[in-house]
């Protein structure tokens, strides 16, 4: 359960006179498991579920289940996986995106202490409502990441770049863009404080450029937007499979067109069990 400040991402001027707060509850499931061998040579099934309901935004309520088939194997000094998935995304208790993804990732570890993991994923997005029509089309992700352990500490630095092919607003007056290219950089740490504490950092900062300007009847402006997001985590160990957790998670997105400035602060609380 939880607290967002900023539900409709709402711009900055708008957030002292808007309605725009409100409670949710999550809800996230997760499962896997190999079919045939082990992560040296087999194949993996995994699916996710994950739910947010907000206590009277409900327009803005947030559901996916998606399940995926991947072949892991051993390439020399290297770890591969290859793999698909299918995702089912519904907005506001509507039907809203299927996703059919291709992953292919390669995995190397220099020491007991450094990782190396290298990820391409290709993107179909199939919109299933006609108001979402701006956000069907393609998408292309290459990730590059470095895992680090130092004594119990764990740290990771990333940087992905992503181009999104989607279909564009436009009117007889009017032209909004919807395709991007983005350039992400992430650094985090996980960092155990007792036998029972421990806790996570996470730092992100996104730029988004749009393709084509935005044009309406007396403008024309290409959008380019900077996000940083920064998030803190708590976690109390009851035992080895359950755990309790408080997080808090501040985005600021700062863009040249003003309507699309906003920021948002997101606290929740919450019980963890694996199973």
């Amino acid at each position: 359960m939880g607290r967002d400040s900023n539900v409709t991402l709402s711009d900055n001027s708008n957030i002292i006179s808007s309605n725009i707060s409100d409670s949710f509850i999550n809800t996230l499931g997760a499962t896997g498991r190999y079919l045939t061998g082990n992560r040296s040579d087999g194949v993996r099934i995994d699916g996710v579920f994950y739910l947010r309901k907000y206590q009277t935004q409900n327009s803005f309520d947030f559901s996916l289940v998606n399940a995926g088939v991947a072949y892991h194997k051993k390439l020399g000094d290297w770890h591969g996986r290859f793999g698909t998935k299918y995702s089912h995304i519904e907005f506001g208790g509507a039907p809203y995106q299927d996703i059919y993804d291709l992953t292919t990732e390669g995995r190397r570890k220099f020491s007991k202490a450094a990782e190396l993991r290298i990820r391409y994923r290709y993107s179909d997005i199939n919109v299933l409502s006609p108001q979402f029509n701006n956000t069907d089309g393609n998408r292309h992700r290459l990730n590059i990441e470095g895992r680090f352990k130092s004594g119990d500490k764990r740290y990771r630095l990333a940087w992905r770049a992503e181009t999104n092919n989607l279909n564009d607003s436009q009117t007889a007056t009017t032209y909004t863009s919807s395709s991007t290219v983005r350039n992400r950089v992430r650094a985090s740490a996980k960092i155990p404080l007792t036998d029972k504490w421990s806790s996570k950092l996470d730092l992100r900062w996104r730029n988004s450029r749009y393709k084509d300007d935005n044009v309406t009847s007396t403008t024309r402006v290409r959008r380019n937007d900077d996000r940083i997001t920064a998030k803190a985590v708590l976690n109390y160990h009851l035992g080895k499979k359950t755990g309790l957790y408080a997080d808090y998670t501040y985005t600021n997105n700062n863009s040249n067109i003003s309507t699309y400035q906003y920021h948002r602060n997101v606290i929740s609380t919450g019980l963890n069990y694996l199973f």
